[in-house]
């Protein structure tokens, strides 16, 4: 597994953050790299605890980790700060680059007053991105930040990834967001975030070759989901009271926005709009989040041959018409409420049992 890429096939909140961290924990020493900014919040299930992150990479284990904050990212200070106490990481496993982009309390005030007509988060992400593209002299990096210099190694991130990979080191790219939020191959501008949300721009942002890129496991959910609010068309869209219905589960389940706490919008599974996303990252793998929202029988299951008939049936169809392998299918909320169906199809691992 030397340079994976973890990106987002929908509308975000797909289950990015399980995905590196399952992937994490098959390596001794994995190097985790984070794209994006503190406006998407990924979770990983450490010691038993749902936690969120929106600077650190996921890692259910983060004392085996070095962790990377990439060149393209956008960084809020005290939410970095927060999570590496959090985590208990030292200086010496969290890398930044000098050249992230420092968010400031004026990025977010931009955006809380010209952004509230389409659902943002209002992290200051986008605001203090545009900031950087302007080139002004003032503009806040994370090289210039005596805050972070006492508690992380500011260092370039890219000439490290670079030795590691050649090493024969993993490298694991956790992506932001979801394809259909990118800011230019996303349908609904300006329903959409403020980068490009590809494997390729994700590779971009962290400053590595896609000749080096090995894996691109596209992560999808069986309903997409999508911020509350204003946030853009959403085909199908359903109620989470009748995905409990259709289920079995005892009552409905809805979910909220990690950075926001917003009732998250749910639609039934498209899967031309996944087949668009396969087309433009290329995915080596898939990671279906969801199988227990097919079939609330499913809750929980961490083997193959224990899914009900309508979760097989559903991974099944879903490689016949992408011809992309299923790599990991999840199962519940928490990071292990996982299936990880190792470099085999659905189809082979169903033969075996």
């Amino acid at each position: 597994m030397p340079a994976t890429i973890v990106v987002g096939g929908q509308y975000g909140s797909e289950g990015k953050g399980k995905v590196v961290a399952l992937l994490a924990s098959h390596s001794n020493s994995p190097w985790l790299v984070r794209c994006g900014g503190p406006n998407s919040g990924h979770t990983v299930t450490i010691d038993g605890t749902d936690v969120i992150l929106r600077q650190v990479p996921c890692c259910s284990e983060s004392h085996r980790a070095t962790f990377c904050i990439a060149a393209g990212c956008a960084i809020d200070e005290a939410v970095l700060l927060r999570e590496l106490d959090l985590l208990k990481i030292d200086r010496q496993r969290i890398i930044v680059d000098p050249r992230a982009v420092i968010v400031t309390e004026q990025d977010r005030q931009v955006e809380r007053r010209e952004l509230k007509d389409i659902a943002s988060t209002c992290s200051g992400t986008g605001a203090a991105s545009v900031r950087r593209m302007s080139r002004r002299g003032d503009v806040s990096l994370a090289g210039g930040s005596n805050v972070l210099t006492g508690r992380c190694r500011v260092e370039t991130v890219a000439p490290l990834l670079h030795s590691r990979l050649d090493e024969g080191g993993d490298v694991i790219v956790e992506g932001t967001q979801g394809f259909a939020l990118s800011l230019l191959h996303g349908p609904d501008y300006p329903f959409v975030t403020s980068r490009d949300t590809t494997a390729a721009g994700f590779a971009m942002e962290v400053g590595l070759s896609p000749l080096v890129i090995s894996n691109i496991v596209m992560v999808i959910r069986t309903f997409p989901i999508r911020v509350g609010g204003p946030s853009g068309p959403f085909d199908d869209e359903i109620s989470w009271e009748e995905i409990a219905r259709t289920s079995g589960a005892p009552k409905a389940y809805p979910e909220y926005t990690s950075v926001t706490n917003r009732l998250r919008r749910v639609a039934q599974f498209n899967l031309g709009a996944v087949k668009i996303a396969c087309s433009y990252n290329r995915p080596t793998a898939l990671a279906v989040m969801g199988i227990d929202r097919i079939d609330y029988a499913n809750t929980g299951v961490t083997e193959v041959h224990r899914l009900t008939r309508n979760g097989r049936a559903f991974l099944d169809e879903l490689e016949l018409k992408t011809g992309v392998p299923v790599q990991f299918a999840g199962t519940g909320f928490g990071t292990s409420n996982a299936i990880h169906l190792i470099g085999k199809s659905l189809a082979d691992e169903l033969t075996h049992v």
